[in-house]
């Protein structure tokens, strides 16, 4: 009985550490700390901009370290690790971790990465759109850029998280003011079909900048992957976790605006 209940207890231990071990593992493999890095990055060029465009130019250093504060590291984090705890399964999570510490995972996460830090330079981003909207559709890189795009559904997936996003934010804004919040809801679905757009404008820029350097056979394989219960799962995962991650972060920044909007009025 004794040496039951000992194991008993080991495993009630041991089972919650192992499934934390594996998340921490799909977290590094997916470079998930890189990827906060360059967010908290593009969020310190969104506080610029909302300086200018909302604030003109009134909330000064103060408002941008909220901003800063705003875009925390480690509850964004946080943020990604429990969606991943929560909605992924341990066989997932074994088979995710499998092909993106691969050789070709790790090539595919670098090169995303790269690509989006790039693009933050508005010269190498025109020349990537100029490079969509001017390039040869009919080669196999194109194809099979937008098989992928396709096939993981990230069109109507980024413009629905936007568009949830934007939402927040003006909610933020308008808290304490009052307002309704189905008639914002309209008002930015009356926009979808230019977001849908600028979405799919960004996303084939994006890949095929990023993907260029990949053979044929290996964006395949990224396509395979894709198609797999595990590689949905994945993708799921990840939109789940970052539109969490965006409303919070953007409806905070909407509060902040507003802070700033309500002492110039004062």
């Amino acid at each position: 009985m004794r040496f039951i209940a000992t194991f008993l207890a080991l495993f009630v231990w041991t089972t919650p550490l192992q499934a934390e071990e594996k998340v921490e593992q799909l977290m590094q493999a997916l470079q998930v700390d890189a990827v906060i890095d360059i967010l908290r990055d593009e969020g310190s060029s969104l506080g610029q901009d909302l300086q200018q465009t909302f604030l003109n130019n009134n909330g000064g250093p103060v408002f941008l370290d909220q901003v800063d504060r705003i875009y925390d590291a480690d509850r964004m984090r946080d943020q990604v690790e429990s969606v991943f705890a929560e909605t992924l399964t341990k066989s997932q999570m074994d088979r995710a971790i499998l092909f993106f510490e691969s050789d070709l995972g790790q090539a595919i996460t670098s090169l995303e990465l790269s690509a989006r830090v790039a693009l933050a330079d508005e010269a190498i981003e025109e020349m990537a759109q100029d490079a969509y909207k001017n390039g040869d559709r009919s080669t196999e890189l194109y194809r099979l850029v937008d098989e992928y795009i396709q096939v993981n559904n990230l069109i109507d997936e980024n413009v629905h998280n936007s568009i949830s996003a934007d939402y927040n934010f003006f909610r933020g804004m308008s808290l304490g003011v009052g307002g309704d919040d189905g008639e914002l809801l309209a008002q930015l679905l009356e926009e979808k079909d230019s977001m849908t757009e600028d979405t799919r404008m960004w996303l084939y820029s994006f890949f095929l900048l990023a993907y260029k350097p990949l053979t044929d056979s290996q964006m395949r394989e990224n396509i395979a992957f894709s198609r797999t219960e595990t590689g949905k799962a994945i993708n799921t995962a990840l939109f789940e976790s970052f539109n969490r991650m965006f409303d919070t972060i953007y409806y905070q920044l909407g509060q902040a605006v507003a802070q700033v909007l309500k002492g110039s009025d004062l």
